[in-house]
């Protein structure tokens, strides 16, 4: 993968670790920023160029990394798979539908890999029961809880956080949702700050999720059921607990066997990147589709129209068409 040449489009907080990865697996030819301050700085770091513009980094690149505000996303990969360059876009993919599937389309009309970083997906956990194929789960609850931090204030705390157990909760089961029930509250910004959402999936599974950017302590967790077993992961420590029938005894639970997996330590911005450029050289697919990155984008838009309703005391609103 050296020889793939590299670069990283926006490089704040998330976008400094994409070029620390380019960096380590790939012939990383630079980043841009608007701030240029910015764009130096981590160029400095790593030893290359920090571009004067959008247009002057795509003439010398095969794939980037597009980790701009979610506002910005369209615009950019749209100039990029013009350019003829693949790209991985960082969640929430675009700001709407249409916006998603102009993309999809455009990747899929000049040929190159469009993915969408919906990192959960490589959690050792997460690959590991994914690996085991028990199925789709009839029943997910989730609560991934964080503090509050005066970055990604564009979008709301379904965009921001909830969107990554949605897109598994979509991903486990191989379904769309049916149905949308959800309520949230703007705390501390003008949006969304904390949410519950009840959703129905189209073979009648259901998921209960939670999430805050509101909290003093992060919580990510999510409990998954199958007919004949249960899946405890804790994102946080990597703990992955595996409850099913069996000739043992859990407590509170006869007849079942448990077994708690600590997982090792990966890192799974890396893993994702790896991928990337494996589907950019057509080794493997990529992690995260743009057609799953919009369906994740649908899931969640859906769900954000019941909170803005339940906000606005009106009648709840149907889940949008992926």
């Amino acid at each position: 993968m050296k020889t793939l040449r590299t670069a990283v489009v926006g490089v704040g907080h998330l976008g400094r670790f994409h070029a620390q990865k380019y960096a380590a697996c790939s012939n990383l030819q630079g980043v841009f920023d608007q701030d240029p301050e910015r764009a130096a700085a981590v160029a400095a770091e790593l030893g290359c160029t920090a571009f004067a513009s959008l247009e002057e980094l795509l003439a010398g690149v095969d794939a980037i990394s597009i980790a701009t505000p979610t506002s910005t996303h369209f615009a950019v990969a749209t100039e990029a798979l013009r350019a003829g360059v693949h790209c991985l876009v960082e969640k929430p993919f675009t700001l709407d539908l249409a916006e998603a599937e102009a993309l999809e389309a455009l990747a899929a009309q000049v040929g190159k890999v469009l993915a969408v970083g919906h990192i959960e997906r490589a959690h050792p956990a997460i690959r590991h029961l994914r690996g085991r194929g028990f199925g789709a789960p009839r029943y997910v609850e989730a609560e991934r809880l964080a503090p509050f931090k005066p970055r990604s204030l564009d979008i709301d705390v379904i965009m921001d956080l909830m969107i990554h157990d949605l897109d598994l909760t979509l991903w486990f089961s191989g379904e769309h949702l049916q149905d949308i029930r959800a309520v949230g509250v703007a705390a501390v910004t003008d949006k969304a700050d904390m949410a519950n959402a009840w959703v129905t999936l189209g073979n009648g599974a259901v998921a209960n999720l939670a999430a805050s950017r509101v909290v003093r302590e992060p919580v990510r967790r999510m409990r998954i059921f199958w007919e004949d077993r249960y899946a405890s992961v804790d994102f946080t420590t990597r703990q992955l607990r595996l409850v099913e029938r069996g000739r043992g005894s859990v407590p509170g639970i006869p007849g079942a066997e448990e077994q708690v997996l600590e997982l090792p330590a990966e890192d799974a911005l890396e893993y994702e990147i790896r991928n990337f450029l494996g589907a950019v050289l057509g080794q493997e697919a990529p992690m995260c589709s743009a057609r799953e990155g919009r369906l994740a984008l649908a899931a969640a838009l859906g769900v954000r129209d019941a909170v803005e309703s339940f906000l606005h005391a009106k009648e709840g609103t149907p889940c949008r068409e992926p």
